[in-house]
This record gives structure tokens, sequence and C-alpha cells, in this order.
């Protein structure tokens, strides 16, 4: 498991912007947003990266967990490159308003990613 911080900085029309923080250092992005489809792509200069964003509202708790996974391909120059795998980047934000049904679990990611934000870890 390799662990970042995915930055969206912007998204103007259907273009995106942002950074990854990868062990300290911020490697930029640019990639693209589909909103009727729910995608996204982006790439760095270590890796191209596809998914579809998911909401899963917890109406009780009353927030809305969003979920990026999809699929990644590492590209030269990185030590990894040509080896491919999923990534999962998730975030969580107050429900406003009534909550879109569900028929799916989210990911476990997502509570955990929950988690970490709002109690912090533990040492």
């Amino acid at each position: 498991m390799v662990w970042g911080v995915l930055i969206i900085n912007s998204i103007t029309g259907n273009r995106v912007i942002g950074t990854v923080n990868f062990r300290g250092t911020l490697i930029p992005i640019n990639g693209y947003w589909n909103e009727s489809a729910k995608q996204i792509g982006f790439d760095s200069p270590y890796a191209t990266y596809s998914g579809n964003l998911t909401m899963f509202d917890d109406s009780t708790i009353k927030i809305r967990h969003l979920v990026l996974n999809g699929r990644v391909i590492m590209k030269p120059p990185s030590l990894l490159a040509g080896r491919n795998g999923t990534w999962i980047a998730t975030t969580d934000t107050t429900l406003t308003g009534s909550s879109v049904n569900n028929s799916d679990l989210p990911p476990v990611g997502a509570f955990l990613t929950s988690n970490i934000l709002h109690s912090g870890l533990e040492r």
C-alpha cells in the first residue's frame, strides 16, 4: 500500500488541476472531470489515474462520504514504471439537506479516512 494525499485545487469546466502530496513532495496533476458520468482522470509525471466518484450519505450522523476510486498505471521515471493497480481517495463533508439513497456500502476506506480526519491518528 502506498499512501498519499490528493489535493484538487480547481475544477474549471472539465479541467482538473491539483497536486499529490507523496512523502512530503507535492507532485502536480492535470486532468479532466466528466460531471455527467462522474469520471475523473489525471496525469502526474509518475503515473496516470482514472476513476469514478461515488457518494454515500449517512443521515444518522449527517455525513456525506465522497469516494474516488479507479486504476493507476505507473510510468517512467517512477521506479515502478509499467506496474498498475487500484487507487482510492476519500473524504467526507457535512450533509446539508436530504440524503441520497445508496444501495451499496462504501469501501472501508471511506470510514477509515473519516476517522482519521475527525479523530486523528492514535499513537
